[in-house]
């Protein structure tokens, strides 16, 4: 009787050692394979880009950008912000044609946006040049905005998309 309790206690270390193998290999397997495993994500979105800025009327023109990482569509339920620069807030809505657009399962949905802007000429030049050439913290224009949508079987149910705020640069150029 006493080998025995002296046996597994020489076995026990080795079997520890496979046990935390065993995790470890399967914490791995499943972050390769998260598709198959949990639902990642949601919808995200972000703006790709910031197509250009008009003086008459001032506008401001950009491209926003949904993707549906889950594995059933969703209906884009609506996508509104806010622009703010020069100490005023600058918002814009999505207009009724993209309200309640199918998105299917990783698919993308790109919608351009144009922000009306009331700001005089020189506030204007200014968010032209440092979207041009980039800005310091302190003048930045940001961006903030929110998508909401609903899957297909339960429209009901509004969830909000995962938003990335950054607003691209604006190329010389353009």
């Amino acid at each position: 009787m006493s080998r025995f309790p002296r046996a597994a206690a020489r076995r026990l270390p080795a079997l520890l050692v496979l046990g935390l193998l065993a995790l470890l290999l399967w914490g791995q397997c499943g972050q390769l394979f998260q598709g198959s495993t949990r639902e990642p994500g949601g919808v995200v979105g972000w703006v790709k880009s910031v197509d250009s800025l008009s003086t008459a009327p001032a506008t401001l023109y950009l491209t926003l950008y949904l993707r549906n990482n889950l594995s059933q569509p969703v209906q884009v339920r609506e996508a509104s912000g806010t622009l703010r620069y020069g100490g005023r807030l600058h918002r814009f809505a999505t207009p009724p044609a993209l309200r309640d657009t199918l998105l299917y399962p990783w698919t993308e949905l790109t919608h351009p946006v144009a922000i009306p802007l009331h700001l005089s000429a020189d506030s204007l030049a200014l968010l032209r040049t440092l979207l041009d050439i980039g800005y310091p913290a302190d003048a930045a224009p940001s961006l903030r905005w929110q998508a909401s949508y609903s899957p297909r079987q339960s429209p009901a149910v509004r969830r909000q998309a995962r938003i990335t705020p950054y607003l691209p640069l604006l190329t010389p150029g353009r």
